[in-house]
């Protein structure tokens, strides 16, 4: 996707594969949060869990959420620590299902079940946000989209406990979702671009300095740097 792009997203800048670039840390950061995440919900959901060990009425109530987590956790971490970061192509599908689709995977279960009596919507800002500053503006708007319609048909779902105020709220938290994603990866793109041409400027820095001292080392004459106050620079 978007493979002929130079800078439609962080993954269109190949050159940025080395360690010490700003892609290569944001991408283990959001691994990294991921990870966290996925421990969080387990702590929680698996300790509610142990310690309120009545006869479950729903699967909500059930083990069911604090399995979904575990899972959510293994996945989370095999993504953490085989995975890495890789530029749009063929590899971009299975990328794709190993991060954000999981994420939203996960979310939406748990978010349906309702366990634990826990509001799972801000959660969805995490896949968002991996979408959004990690990859294309078309990825960004179709996985707020995909969050905002199964929000919508949570909503319509149990509109006939709630009734309307629920499907506002998800109309709502779908706008600023939308907004969150358009945002987000305009800035990224921006810090991409800024960052390539950092880089472009450095390498043309070292191209120069080369090329002087290539230059001073092939002259008979003696070479002296001063400045306009006489102090010396180079000899």
């Amino acid at each position: 996707m978007a493979g002929n792009t130079a800078l439609a997203s962080w993954f269109g800048l190949r050159e940025m594969a080395a360690e010490d670039s700003a892609f290569v840390r944001l991408w283990r950061g959001f691994m990294t949060a991921r990870v966290m995440i996925a421990l969080v919900l387990l702590l929680v959901l698996g300790g509610t869990w142990l310690l309120l060990p009545a006869v479950p009425t729903s699967a909500a109530a059930g083990y069911w959420p604090p399995l979904l987590c575990l899972l959510y956790l293994v996945a989370t971490v095999a993504v953490r620590v085989l995975g890495g970061p890789r530029p749009p192509g063929q590899t971009f599908d299975a990328q794709w299902a190993s991060t954000i689709g999981v994420d939203l995977a996960a979310f939406s279960v748990l978010h349906y079940l309702q366990a634990g009596g826990i509001n799972y919507v801000p959660l969805f800002a995490l896949p968002l946000l991996l979408a959004s500053v990690l990859s294309s503006l078309l990825l960004a708007l179709g996985t707020a989209a995909a969050i905002t319609l199964l929000l919508l048909v949570d909503a319509w779902q149990v509109g006939n406990i709630d009734g309307t105020p629920r499907l506002v709220q998800a109309g709502l938290a779908g706008t600023g979702f939308f907004i969150v994603a358009l945002l987000a990866n305009q800035l990224a793109t921006r810090l991409a671009r800024e960052e390539k041409r950092s880089r472009e400027s450095q390498h043309l820095a070292r191209m120069q300095i080369e090329v002087n001292e290539l230059v001073i080392e092939t002259l008979a004459d003696g070479v002296l740097v001063v400045d306009e106050n006489g102090i010396v620079h180079a000899a």
